[in-house]
């Protein structure tokens, strides 16, 4: 009877064992499939998530490409007005220098005129001063033809200094040169002239026969004093003739000599005694015989000479002056017409980076605060300042 419990027993706990099991096995499937619904939903979140901060990157990396865009056309829009503003300083600076060259150039002329009629009268005062010099010493001097001689060089270089003229800038004395057939040139007065010109003047005349002239007893010893002193003179030409000053090497002279008669009374004296030698004179293309008074015209016409050179070269340049700054107007126009079309590209850039982000219903800034608005944190109000406030204004107006 126990056997019969026992294996009862047994019977009974293995039908609930196999019961059991058979209740594990039927339920098995469901907790899988539970199981599997739980990771795809993961799985969606988690995509979700990834779209979501995906679209946050690409906003932002929108923001920062503006923002670099805005920083590359602020950079060039200083490079550009850099441009323009030594452009300017450059003409500015050319238009100084031009006018002040104009300035400089009027004032002279002004203080030239100005001062002309008081240098005519300083020359007139020393040409009667030198006459009346002369006259005295000519009647003092009783000496050689060689005292005479370095009398007249006084004479005509004290003329030179007295009228402004400087010995080694505008004249030079006593100038020596060896010729070919071994003679020896030398000259009293080399002046020069503009062109690298010169002109030669020489002194040495003899004035014995004229003061015997002028302290004649009677009349036939003042005509034979008076033939003396022209023949003097016209001695005194032949030889400066022979001489050929103008074939000095070291100096580009003119084609002539003027011989100066310092004393006014024997140049005129001589000319009216005989009319023939002043024909011959004149004739005569190699020397030319001048008194001290129209030696002093020469001098004033060389120095009208040399301040029209002077004027001339200003007029040059003025002329350069011109012509540089035609050449900064030029460049400053070309400047200036580049800058106007960088400007004008720089407002294209500006205008599409500006409808990138305020226009369509996705544009960059509503994007932004949509991303506020979903609890991102930030320290910045995009309404704070009035001109982010205006972009913000007309991207809500697009949507």
């Amino acid at each position: 009877m126990e056997i019969v419990f026992v294996v009862v027993g047994i019977l009974v706990g293995a039908a609930i064992g196999w019961l059991l099991a058979k209740q594990k096995m039927d339920s098995g499937p469901s907790d899988a499939e539970t199981e599997l619904v739980k990771v795809r939903a993961q799985l969606e979140a988690r995509e979700e998530a990834f779209q979501t901060t995906q679209h946050q990157m690409l906003d932002t990396y929108k923001l920062a490409a503006t923002q670099a865009f805005s920083d590359a056309v602020e950079a060039a829009d200083k490079e550009k007005e850099g441009s323009f503003t030594k452009a300017t300083e450059d003409l500015s600076k050319s238009l100084g220098d031009y006018f002040e060259t104009v300035d400089r150039v009027e004032r002279e002329r002004i203080q030239r005129e100005a001062t002309l009629e008081t240098k005519i009268g300083a020359v007139e005062t020393a040409g009667l001063q030198l006459s009346s010099d002369t006259q005295a010493l000519t009647n003092a001097l009783k000496g050689d033809s060689s005292t005479q001689g370095a009398w007249g060089e006084v004479v005509v270089e004290n003329l030179l200094q007295s009228m402004g003229f400087v010995e080694g800038r505008d004249y030079v004395t006593q100038l020596s040169e060896t010729a070919a057939d071994k003679s020896r040139k030398r000259t009293d007065f080399v002046v020069n002239l503009p062109g690298d010109r010169q002109v030669v003047l020489d002194s040495k005349v003899s004035l014995t026969a004229y003061t015997q002239f002028v302290n004649a007893a009677d009349e036939d010893e003042a005509e034979a004093a008076m033939k003396a002193h022209c023949d003097s003179i016209n001695s005194h030409v032949k030889k400066l003739a022979s001489a050929n000053y103008s074939h000095m090497k070291s100096i580009n002279t003119l084609d002539f000599v003027l011989m100066v008669v310092p004393l006014e009374s024997a140049y005129i004296d001589a000319m009216r005694y005989s009319p023939d030698l002043y024909a011959g004179l004149v004739a005569d293309q190699r020397v030319k015989i001048v008194s001290g008074t129209s030696i002093m015209v020469i001098l004033m016409m060389i120095q009208d000479l040399w301040k029209k050179e002077k004027q001339s070269k200003n007029q040059l340049e003025l002329i350069e002056r011109a012509g540089k700054l035609y050449d900064k107007v030029v460049l400053f126009l070309e400047s200036f017409t580049e800058i106007g079309f960088e400007l004008g590209q720089a407002q294209k850039a500006f205008d599409k980076a500006k409808n990138q982000l305020t226009d369509g219903t996705g544009n960059v800034i509503r994007q932004t605060e949509m991303l506020k608005e979903l609890g991102a944190k930030t320290s910045k109000e995009l309404r704070e300042k009035s001109g982010v406030r205006n972009l913000a204004e007309e991207a809500e107006e697009e949507e």
